[in-house]
């Protein structure tokens, strides 16, 4: 870094030779600028003479860190922002420095091959972090320790003379630097000190330049390697090893490590921003400032739902119980009417009876007399017994008890049976109508092609399922559409064993899906014939149909059955009797 300091001051800080009076005006400056720090308008004056030499002396901008304007050198040693290198013409592989007209090779990447101006960089990335003083501008107080002057030991340093390598106050650098040639000497703040060059290990008396890249040999020394010197280079025990310039290395790991810091402030910004926007959401949940915060809400829309259902419960439990009211009213109406009727026949009767009995006793005149009597009598009593005769079981033998159903709508069905419409659908072939004669009859029948439909009742436990088989070839499955209406339940039928027919059954089923009329109808998949070998199991199914996706937000269900030995089927009427009824049947003694 000494060198490349070096050589920013004796390239960067020139004129060209025909503005020798303004060279004069900034070395007094560049003077002013290390020496005179007790003037009160030092500062200032340091700041402007700064950002006048960190301007590219072409386009009269200030230099940048990445960019455009970022600062490249020249050979003659001149520095130019990389945008004005640009413009320059291109001849015979070289550009001319616009100050002294020397040539500059260039490669075949172009002017982004010059090296940079990393004194000059390093200057700036000083600057860009510094807000109330430059960094050339220093004081005692700024320096990590005081050192004694090397002339009068009374005095503290302040300056380093990198020519003479001595420590010097103001008083004696002035004093000891009066001469004309020691005052071409640089002197810089020791903040701006160079770093002392290492010696060789192996020979002290050698500054150590070199660094080894061999892997071998960086794992003796932690760092980038074991350092040395040219012998060593040459003639030592790293004769032949890859090799680099300690500066060099070091200023590459430098940029490696300025790179992580980077990397790392970035980092942090961002953990920093993400913790910022933890505690913005923690605030919004818990609250602030007396206002209620996410978790209030969503706790306030818990109970008004709640509240709500409960509103809706005690309005269905009203209605439910004046459903059961009317019954009971209308059944113990019934039943007392029948009650009066059959205690007027009863009256009637024993009447008729009495009559009887009186007239047998009587003289064969009287008996003679009162025999169209007694016969219209005996006729009007059999009338009553023809009516009798005519009263159902349920009049003749009534029970007490109320079955009592509870769909799933929280709706009360007050009878023995609660029906329910299903169609069954599928390809032809896959044992629709085989299954409906299963459930019905418990036989299994091996049927013909359905043509058109068929409907039968099938009772299970406390429903009584309505079955609509229409037909499933392929120019009657237009026809489907006609029993949707009403439908609470699809039963789609499959022939897990026909393994060529699943994609035709998986676009059919689709297309059941999609109709709008069946949008609340529950649906049970029956994976019929599981019976043979090789069938395809719900659980292939499930994945080649993709039901999780294909029946989202309706209630389905698939079911393993075989129409020939019945099983599953049961089961499959299990699902649907809960899809429909909420709890079973309740009998009120």
């Amino acid at each position: 870094m000494a060198g490349e300091v070096d050589h920013f001051n004796s390239c960067t800080f020139n004129r060209p030779a025909k503005a020798n009076s303004k060279a004069n005006v900034s070395r007094e400056k560049d003077k002013h600028l290390f020496t005179n720090t007790n003037d009160s308008g030092s500062c200032i004056g340091s700041t402007v003479y700064c950002r006048q030499v960190l301007e590219c002396r072409v386009c009269e901008d200030v230099f940048g860190l990445q960019g455009d304007k970022v600062p490249r050198l020249l050979y003659c040693g001149h520095t130019v922002c990389h945008a004005c290198l640009l413009r320059l013409p291109l001849r015979e592989n070289a550009v001319q420095c616009p100050f002294d007209r020397q040539p500059t090779p260039v490669g075949n990447s172009g002017v982004w091959g010059l090296k940079k101006n990393f004194a000059l960089l390093e200057l700036l990335e000083r600057l860009q972090y510094s807000h109330e003083r430059v960094t050339l501008f220093y004081t005692a107080d700024l320096l990590e320790k005081e050192l004694p002057c090397d002339e009068n030991e009374q005095h503290t340093a302040v300056l380093y003379c990198t020519v003479c390598t001595s420590h010097l106050c103001e008083e004696c650098s002035e004093l000891t630097h009066a001469t004309r040639t020691l005052a071409r000497h640089r002197r810089v703040p020791l903040s701006d000190k160079p770093r002392e060059k290492p010696k060789c290990p192996s020979h002290p008396s050698h500054v150590a330049e070199f660094t080894c890249l061999e892997d071998d040999c960086q794992t003796l020394q932690s760092g980038p390697g074991p350092i040395m010197c040219f012998i060593c280079k040459d003639y030592g025990r790293h004769k032949n090893h890859k090799h680099a310039l300690v500066e060099t290395e070091a200023e590459n790991i430098r940029v490696t490590v300025i790179n992580a810091v980077q990397h790392m402030r970035k980092f942090m910004e961002e953990m920093s921003e993400t913790a910022h926007k933890l505690e913005q959401v923690i605030q919004r949940l818990e609250g602030a400032g007396g206002e209620g915060g996410t978790a209030d809400i969503a706790r306030a829309l818990v109970q008004t739902y709640f509240q709500q259902l409960l509103e809706t419960l005690q309005l269905q439990e009203a209605a439910a119980m004046t459903a059961v009211d009317t019954y009971i009213r209308e059944r113990l109406c019934s039943l007392r009417q029948l009650q009066e009727d059959l205690a007027t026949s009863l009256s009637q009767v024993a009447g008729v009876c009495v009559q009887c009995e009186q007239t047998i006793q009587q003289d064969d005149t009287r008996v003679l007399a009162a025999a169209r009597e007694i016969k219209e009598a005996l006729s009007s009593i059999e009338k009553q017994q023809q009516q009798y005769s005519e009263l159902t079981p349920e009049q003749l033998q009534p029970d007490p008890s109320i079955p009592i159903t509870f769909t799933k709508d929280n709706r009360v069905h007050i009878g023995p049976k609660i029906e329910m419409r299903v169609v069954t659908l599928g390809l032809d072939g896959a044992g629709k109508t085989s299954v409906l004669f299963k459930l019905k009859q418990n036989e299994f029948m091996t049927m013909l092609p359905t043509i058109g439909f068929n409907v039968e009742t099938v009772e299970y436990k406390n429903l009584k399922f309505t079955i609509w088989d229409v037909g499933g070839q392929h120019k009657l499955r237009p026809l489907w559409k006609h029993y949707y209406l009403n439908t609470q339940a699809v039963v789609f039928v499959i022939d897990s064993s026909n393994h060529d027919r699943l994609a035709e059954a998986h676009s059919e089923l689709a297309k059941l899906m999609s109709e709008k009329e069946l949008k609340d109808a529950s649906l049970l998949i029956l994976a019929n014939k599981q019976d043979i070998p090789g069938c395809a199991t719900i659980e292939e199914l499930t994945e080649q149909f993709a039901l999780y996706k294909l029946c989202c937000g309706r209630s389905w269900h698939i079911q393993a059955c075989d129409a020939q030995s019945g099983t599953g089927l049961h089961d499959g009427l299990d699902w649907l009797s809960r899809q429909l009824v909420a709890a079973g049947v309740y009998d009120i003694i």
